[in-house]
């Protein structure tokens, strides 16, 4: 026999139900604005740290499942932790042999080796010389990474002091330094990505409308025309430049992929790719290397930015021919 509840009772039910589901979402709302307001919680709100010793440590992967994204394959994604606290806030990567060379937002360079390695290990060492004090984060708020074209070392972009510096091959002494001095910018909207241009560099500023050319001349600048913020670039195997994109909004991160275009003495993009994430990862490296069989690998990976409900992710994207 059916039972029937008395009109009065439902309706109680029916709004106790109402309330515990507004009370849901008004809390999942309040996590979702936490996360978001600490995806723009500024470098310099960080605590400083201390220099710390050159060290060596294991490398933990963690494979993760992606949603598939057209054009590319996902070949693989990995939650990186090692016991160290200087690892996390990776802003740039690069490639170096087989292995893989990153520069963190507190003045660290991470060498590690790849997913495939028999006993994965990651060198961490504090940049010593840079603009400022060392263990000041406004100091070695490192954020772009490119091997020298003249083969001198490696220039790295620091933003909230605006400048390049170039280093030797071990990361421990600066061979030169470059100030840009931008009065508009920002100090954590500076130099965001740096990619080889010739026989010297391409500076491109995280807002994406700015592009400036390095060469032994001077600086000269040029405009970018990407219409997202820029979060790091690197050179294909056929020599074309790629930029890795990025946008920020009330419900998360949103990347793309695309490749830079010259037009004229100025740039542009040319199709944005999305890229697969979860809601508040955040790429800041890209590295671009060829596949066996033809076609290029993508290798990603995320800043955590010291940040609520972010990882340091490694991601392998696969572009067939």
């Amino acid at each position: 026999m059916a039972m029937h509840m008395p009109h009065s009772r439902l309706n109680a039910a029916e709004r106790d139900l109402q309330h515990s589901f507004r009370k849901s979402r008004v809390f999942n709302g309040l996590l979702m604005a936490v996360a978001v307001l600490a995806i723009y919680l500024p470098i310099r709100e960080l605590p400083d740290r201390r220099h710390l010793p050159d060290r060596s440590v294991p490398l933990n992967f963690q494979p993760i499942a992606l949603p598939p994204v057209a054009p590319f394959r996902l070949a693989g994604a990995w939650v990186m932790t090692a016991d160290d606290p200087r690892f996390g806030g990776l802003s740039a990567l690069a490639g170096d042999r087989k292995r893989f060379i990153a520069v963190s937002d507190l003045g660290a360079v991470l060498r590690f080796d790849p997913p495939s390695a028999n006993r994965p290990r990651v060198n961490i060492s504090d940049l010593a010389e840079g603009p400022g004090p060392v263990g000041l984060k406004t100091s070695r708020d490192a954020e772009s990474l490119v091997r020298d074209p003249r083969g001198r070392g490696w220039w790295i972009g620091y933003e909230q002091r605006h400048s390049l510096w170039l280093y030797d091959d071990s990361f421990r002494h600066a061979r030169a330094a470059l100030a840009i001095d931008r009065s508009d910018w920002w100090r954590n909207r500076g130099v965001e990505t740096l990619v080889s241009h010739g026989d010297g560099l391409l500076a491109l500023a995280e807002n994406g409308r700015e592009a400036i050319r390095i060469d032994g001349a001077g600086l000269h600048e040029a405009k970018l025309q990407a219409g997202w913020d820029v979060a790091d670039a690197a050179r294909a195997p056929d020599g074309s430049a790629w930029l890795l994109l990025r946008t920020k909004g009330r419900k998360g991160i949103t990347q793309a992929i695309a490749p830079l275009i010259p037009s004229g003495a100025n740039f542009r993009i040319g199709e944005a790719w999305p890229l697969p994430k979860a809601a508040f990862d955040n790429y800041e490296g890209m590295v671009i290397r060829p596949l066996p069989g033809g076609g290029w690998r993508f290798w990603l990976v995320t800043d955590d930015g010291h940040r609520f409900k972010a990882r340091t992710l490694l991601v392998a994207l696969d572009l067939e021919p």
